[in-house]
């Protein structure tokens, strides 16, 4: 809110992939802003102590990106020489486009890569103006050999790896586009102004639709890079942040070799290539020489002779990593096999929204057994509800296998989630069907023919019957009461007058109960759960006149 008051809005239960969900606007009233102010509240989301695996990492990955990358999507092409050459977003291309954005920032953003840059064991080089190097014969190419190292008169061109790291995770601001019939497969350009003082970086970028498919970037499994097409969309960003062709920042340009000679194309011109890796092994582990870099926490760097070239290869290589760790935001192959769940058609409805919102403002979910709430800070609690009760009735037995048992009930249970108390009381009446198994006489051994009184010893059986209850909530200074039908069974075992039974009883009829509290610029909830997922467990003592 306006003080800076983290509010929790509700519980969302079920979000089905690549759905929109809007939120009722009454759910926003506790902030609602004076016509005056200039204040927007951020809405944002989290997961809980009881959302399912998945969701807890998907959300934890994601809190762990740092970068702040803005991307607007456009319908419209402002790339010189193009402006007709783009396609309108499509629900797949707009959801292909964000899960391979918000991966490629993770990796960016990532401890590992970040490390593999400033532990790369080879040079980063960038010359700008110029033609292309490899066909204009005013521009030379500045690309390292294949040992990683540039040639001693292009020192000048070698990049702080620092900066590298910085560069990429500036706070950005990005418009992405689809292109269409342009002639290339993408198109990346760095257009921050010149006299630009608000820290951000500007670009644009854009690719065609094939180049956003995860079966074409990530094969078949989903699970394995396909550098040759992955490229395009690293390729691009690398543009807009100001990185050119000449170097190893946008292409590896390895030198292609032949006999130990890089070879030379129709120009005179040195070949290189991508797809290939450095042999760096003699500038380590020699006599005067630092160790090969393979021995930091989740290196990517195994091999002297089989290094992973320039910002390509290092990249793609530590997103192949983060793949197999499962701990990137979107798992193509967990994301290909979830459920499609067949919730309303259209997904812009307050009915939709109503159908997963299992409460509004903030939330505490209570069963009979565990409490759950969210505080302030979207912290899970979870503590034990406990209580008594009391029985009074009559039972009769038809013999000694079979009988019937009447009663009334009052029961309290108590629980206490960080500084709120919970108190339900309970009451009500119901009836038992009672099975005896082994039933003894202390006289059983009278002598035959003598008429005495059997004198009942012990028995052991099991129960089963239904009892109605009122159950009345007790929070926020508040009373709500809600009926239900539970089915109660379990065990019996008697001892000449003492009673024993454990057993359970299951609320047949699955509703909620609402206490609702205003406090001003808040609103606290509290929503109690019944139904057949929410039993509970008791043990009786009793005495039998």
């Amino acid at each position: 809110d306006a003080q800076g008051n983290v509010i929790d809005l509700g519980v969302i239960e079920t979000i089905p992939k690549h759905s929109k969900i809007v939120l009722p606007g009454e759910a926003f009233d506790s902030l609602k802003i004076d016509p005056h102010t200039f204040f927007l509240p951020k809405i944002e989301a989290t997961s809980t102590s009881v959302s399912d695996a998945n969701t807890q990492r998907v959300f934890e990955t994601l809190n762990k990106i740092k970068t702040n990358l803005v991307v607007n999507y456009r319908n419209e092409n402002k790339f010189e020489g193009h402006q007709n050459h783009w396609e309108a977003f499509t629900p797949q291309t707009a959801e292909e486009f964000t899960n391979l954005m918000l991966n490629m920032i993770a990796v960016l953003d990532s401890q590992s890569w970040g490390d593999a840059i400033l532990n790369a064991p080879f040079e980063f080089t960038n010359k700008g103006g110029g033609g292309e190097c490899d066909t204009s014969k005013e521009n030379e190419c500045v690309n390292p050999g294949t040992n990683g190292l540039v040639n001693s008169q292009n020192k000048s061109y070698v990049l702080n790896k620092q900066d590298i790291v910085n560069k990429f995770r500036n706070k950005a601001d990005l418009d992405v586009v689809v292109l269409k019939d342009s002639g290339v497969v993408g198109l990346g350009n760095d257009i921050t102004p010149s006299n630009n003082d608000d820290g951000k970086h500007y670009g644009q970028l854009g690719v065609v639709a094939s180049a956003l498919d995860p079966k074409k970037l990530f094969g078949n499994d989903l699970k394995t890079i396909n550098l040759e097409d992955l490229r395009t969309i690293l390729h691009e960003f690398s543009h807009t942040k100001g990185y050119t062709h000449n170097g190893n920042m946008t292409y590896q340009r390895v030198p292609v070799t032949k006999d130990g000679q890089v070879e030379k194309d129709s120009n005179g011109k040195p070949k290189d290539s991508d797809g290939l890796t450095y042999n760096v092994c003699s500038l380590y582990g020699g006599q005067g020489q630092s160790a090969f870099p393979s021995n930091y926490p989740n290196s990517i760097y195994h091999n002297c002779a089989d290094v992973p070239a320039g910002f390509l290869g290092v990249t793609a290589a530590v997103w192949q990593q983060l793949i197999n760790q499962n701990a990137l935001p979107i798992n193509f192959a967990n994301l290909n096999s979830q459920t499609n769940y067949n919730l309303n058609a259209s997904l812009n409805t307050q009915d939709l929204a109503n159908s997963m919102l299992s409460t509004i403002q903030k939330t505490f979910v209570t069963s009979s057994v565990t409490n759950h709430y969210s505080s302030s800070a979207s912290q899970s609690f979870r503590s034990p509800i406990l209580g008594v009760n009391a029985k009074i009735g009559y039972q009769n037995y038809f013999n000694d296998f079979i009988g019937l048992a009447y009663y009334g009930i009052i029961k309290y249970n108590y629980a206490k989630a960080i500084n709120q108390k919970v108190q339900q009381l309970s009451y009500g009446g119901g009836i038992d069907l009672l099975l005896d198994f082994i039933t003894t006489y202390s006289n059983k051994n009278s002598p035959t023919g003598v008429q005495t009184r059997k004198n009942f010893s012990s028995s052991f059986g099991i129960f089963g019957g239904l009892r109605g209850l009122y159950n009345s909530y007790y929070v926020l200074n508040k009373v709500k009461g809600s009926g239900n039908l539970d089915v109660a069974t379990g065990l019996n075992y008697r001892y000449k007058h003492s009673k024993y039974s454990v057993g359970i009883s299951i609320p047949l009829i699955q509703r909620k109960a609402s206490v609702v509290s205003n406090g001003g610029d808040y609103t606290n909830s509290f929503v109690f759960n019944e139904g057949a997922s929410h039993f509970k467990v008791f043990f009786n003592y009793g005495w039998v006149f």
